[in-house]
């Protein structure tokens, strides 16, 4: 997360486990450890809810690659990414928001074989939600030494078993781009759309979109998944999961941590 950008239930949790009120005490190193203590659960909180006009709202079931103790990405890139999904998607009513979080064994970290590919979603994999697994790096299979931004990918014993894997050197519209194979879309010649993945500035990467006839595809595929069961609709109007209790600790009124600077 950028500096000086901190969620405000964050700052109140943090605030509460120093003991009280006092935010001008509170040092950057207090928010990191508070943080650290909301865990995992900050990837589904800090996340933007589905947008409340779309009306297909679904889940995304993350999976994050966790090495040397720290995830390879932060709660804001996946915040960023889901939010530039959600302005992409709205012209088909689709929205979408981070349901679960769960952490990848580092042996996954860099996904380098068509193998890996098969072997990080193959277990995890169910019907219902769209499952994005975030690793550090991710090699490109077809180009010996380059590595992709990220894919769409079909288990290759049970190609309808299917996931999104971002790598953590993604911009923020890879995965609407990724999403976008997910709802049917192949890769695109026409000049304004995301799925465009030529390296043209006319018109720039963050001014692409879906065009009219990609969006019908979308709107097709949306209806199909949605009546074979890939993808259930989720209610719009759920509360997120309240951030985890910190422990209060009591302290003195008289503690220097409340005395003005001298």
């Amino acid at each position: 997360m950028p500096s000086g950008i901190v969620p405000s239930w964050i700052v109140m949790a943090a605030s509460m486990w120093m003991g009280g009120p006092t935010l001008g005490a509170m040092q950057t190193a207090t928010l990191i450890e508070a943080r650290q203590r909301l865990g995992r659960d900050a990837f589904v909180v800090e996340s933007p809810p589905c947008p409340t006009q779309a009306r297909w709202c679904f889940e995304l079931a993350l999976h994050v690659v966790e090495e040397d103790g720290a995830d390879v990405q932060t709660p804001q890139w996946v915040a960023d990414q889901v939010r530039e999904a959600n302005r992409l998607f709205a012209p088909i009513d689709v929205g979408f928001r981070v349901g679960s979080a769960k952490v990848v064994d580092a042996r996954f970290a860099s996904v380098e074989t068509r193998l890996d590919r098969d072997l990080l979603g193959r277990d995890e994999h169910s019907l219902g939600v769209v499952h994005v697994f975030v690793v550090r790096r991710l090699a490109d299979v077809d180009v010996p030494g380059e590595v992709i931004r990220g894919v769409h990918w079909r288990d290759r014993v049970q190609t309808s078993r299917r996931w999104v894997i971002l790598s953590s050197i993604a911009s923020s519209l890879v995965l609407a781009h990724e999403l976008g194979h997910f709802f049917g879309l192949p890769h695109s010649k026409h000049r304004k759309s995301l799925m465009n993945k030529s390296p043209h500035l006319d018109p720039p990467w963050h001014l692409r979109t879906f065009p009219e006839e990609e969006l019908a595809i979308m709107r097709r595929r949306r209806d199909a998944m949605v009546e074979d069961g890939t993808l259930v609709k989720a209610n719009v109007n759920a509360k997120p999961a309240a951030p985890p209790t910190l422990p209060v600790t009591p302290v003195d009124p008289r503690s220097p941590a409340d005395a003005a600077p001298g």
